[in-house]
């Protein structure tokens, strides 16, 4: 499993420095979520602007928890005289993120971004409980 974590960081590290985003920490994760400001369900822009902020956050976790723990997926296809007639996909995550940091959070044109990061070695001690 620990393998599979250090393969799935390098494809998002990879994925940051070639943007010319954060440049990766030895054993840290990063994760960063997104939320459009526009489309929240509020009555001002004030409003709006805080429920993204929340919502690009709650993003973040959900793709630490994800590089943490792995992605659950299950699929189903339904056939019919050869011929494809419906498919689904459905993905899940499940799992407790201890430690973790916001290094950014601001928004960028309609979206609101955070930035997270985690020490992999403060958060294996604090699921240690020490």
């Amino acid at each position: 499993m620990r393998s599979n974590i250090w393969a799935l960081l390098m494809l998002v590290l990879a994925g940051c420095s070639a943007e010319g985003g954060v440049r990766p920490a030895k054993n840290h994760l990063y994760a960063v979520g997104y939320a459009p400001i526009s489309l929240q369900q509020a009555a001002n822009y004030q409003q709006k602007l805080l429920h993204a902020m929340r919502a690009s956050k709650m993003d973040a976790y959900r793709e630490l928890t994800e590089q943490l723990g792995g992605v659950m997926t299950s699929s189903s296809s339904q056939m019919n005289s050869h011929v494809l007639q419906d498919g689904t996909v459905r993905n899940s995550s499940r799992g407790v993120v201890r430690g973790a940091r916001v290094v950014n959070s601001y928004p960028d044109g309609d979206m609101y971004i955070t930035e997270l990061e985690l020490n992999l070695a403060v958060y294996e001690k604090l699921r240690r409980g020490h």
